[in-house]
């Protein structure tokens, strides 16, 4: 594991350690809590709580609470508790109980849980200069990207700004600007008007 900037720690004894600039650890090394303002780069890494602001880099996480601000590129996560990402996730499995993200764009393969929770970025970007240019009715899929999903397993799905291929769920809530291909549902579905579901299917 690898920092590149500031952060704290407490290892695996309930000690508690200052990082600044550039530290390295082996991957055997345990921690319980891990905050990082900067690069964080590994391998894997298991910690009980992490809190992440800056760029995170890895190939598998383990952690009872993740939660990290910026961009976020993991092969595989495994979250006992809560998962909260703000910014650019590039993910290919997360597994959590709880996953909150609030994003603009950004790729995730395969996601279980038991409630996802996806929402736009508060963020406007150039929204003002596209109403100017064309008009309060420029179509909202023209000037805003969205998070890309292959598969969804949960139990309550609560997106927007979200393309994805599959959901599997107990209740889906699918808000603005979504496009999705398949949805299985077992209990309610509440559809936003601007957004389409190519297939419904009750289970």
């Amino acid at each position: 594991m690898k920092i590149r900037g500031s952060g704290l720690y407490t290892d695996a004894n309930g000690k508690r350690h200052r990082v600044a600039g550039i530290s390295e650890w082996s991957e055997a090394e345990k921690f319980r809590e891990l905050k990082v303002s900067g690069n964080l780069s590994f391998e894997k890494i298991s910690c009980e709580e992490i809190e992440l602001s800056g760029k995170c880099e890895g190939a598998f996480v383990t952690a009872k609470n993740f939660s990290a601000s910026g961009k976020v590129e993991v092969d595989s996560m495994s979250i006992e508790q809560l998962l909260k990402l703000s910014g650019k996730p590039k993910i290919n499995a997360v597994e959590a109980d709880e996953i909150i993200i609030a994003a603009r764009n950004g790729f995730i393969d395969e996601i279980k849980c038991r409630v996802l929770r996806i929402f736009e970025n508060s963020e406007k970007i150039g929204l003002e200069v596209f109403e100017e240019i064309f008009g309060k009715h420029f179509p909202r899929s023209e000037y805003n990207l969205r998070v890309k999903i292959k598969k969804i397993d949960a139990e309550t799905v609560e997106l927007e700004n979200c393309t994805v291929d599959v959901i599997r769920c107990k209740d889906a809530f699918i808000g603005s600007n979504c496009s999705i291909n398949k949805l299985f549902f077992a209990g309610e579905c509440k559809i936003a008007d601007d957004s389409t579901v190519g297939e419904t299917i009750h289970i």
